[in-house]
């Protein structure tokens, strides 16, 4: 029961933080907003890990440690994120959905996890119930960009790679020093990232200027949200579940991102809709009811 709430939490933080983030997009550029909510994020888990261990995660060894941050949050966001400005944002989602089934593959490749027909046929429910919650989205988009698409997927590797490197290191680190290293190395990668394409592009410049007080609040919230809260959860639930079983719950955010919007910005569900997030429901459902091979 604690592994279920475990990531279903994650789940939530991710797919309510992307709602926040939405309503944070229309007053703050992309570039600026993830690199505020990357400094919220990493202000929360050093200001933790300094209550719990009296030491800041600073040290080279710890940093080390962090590496899988490079992938994500740095890399898999800060490519994302062009690739949501080539291509529409149905495409992007749905594209991005296909990490659940790109997770079980690498983990049966790469961790030696047990790749099953029912793993296969629960992947492929659940990618279709993303479709169809995406449905409304898609019907309303006529243009998407092939390089776009292309950035987001491999954003998407990015995160499926991190998944990979962070499984191999969570038996053996503590779960809070873990995500403060990674998010420490990302907020550092993203930053000179940005920094870099800042000066051959001045349209990347990073400015805090004319940002309200609400909407100040609502980056700071939703980067604990998102990053600070998320990935902690997602590397406790790493600690005892495969990497294919906690891919299934990432399926779930779409679900709670939907949800929310309805919640927050009054958006309309429709039976489509309904339908894609009770078959994405249904097979993270029976996939916690699977025996870990």
């Amino acid at each position: 029961m604690k592994k279920t709430i475990i990531a279903l939490s994650y789940a939530f933080c991710w797919g309510v933080g992307v709602t926040l983030t939405k309503i944070a997009l229309s007053e703050i550029a992309p570039t600026t907003l993830l690199i505020i909510q990357l400094s919220a994020s990493v202000g929360f888990l050093v200001t933790a890990c300094y209550l719990q261990n009296r030491q800041f995660p600073c040290s080279w060894h710890q940093l080390q440690q962090g590496i899988a941050g490079i992938f994500e949050p740095a890399l898999a966001y800060m490519v994302s994120i062009f690739g949501v400005q080539l291509t529409t944002a149905s495409n992007a989602t749905l594209i991005g959905s296909s990490e659940v089934i790109l997770t079980i593959l690498f983990a049966a490749i790469f961790l030696g996890e047990k790749l099953t027909p029912i793993k296969v046929l629960l992947a492929s429910i659940s990618f279709l119930g993303i479709v169809l919650l995406m449905l409304q989205d898609t019907a309303g988009a006529n243009q998407a960009s092939l390089t776009g698409d292309l950035l987001v997927l491999l954003g998407t590797l990015f995160a499926v790679v991190y998944v990979l490197l962070s499984k191999k290191q969570i038996s053996t680190v503590d779960p809070l020093q873990l995500t403060s290293s990674q998010q420490l190395v990302g907020l550092i990668a993203t930053v000179s990232g940005f920094g870099i394409l800042s000066v051959v592009n001045p349209n990347y410049e990073i400015s805090a200027i004319g940002i309200s007080w609400p909407f100040w609040l609502l980056a700071i919230g939703s980067g604990i949200m998102q990053y600070a809260l998320a990935f902690l959860l997602y590397l406790i639930a790493l600690q005892n579940l495969p990497v294919s079983h906690a891919a299934f719950y990432i399926a779930l955010i779409p679900v709670f991102g939907v949800v929310s919007a309805i919640v927050i910005l009054g958006e309309q569900l429709s039976l489509a809709q309904s339908i894609g997030g009770g078959l994405v429901i249904a097979s993270s459902y029976c996939a916690h009811r699977l025996k870990p091979a």
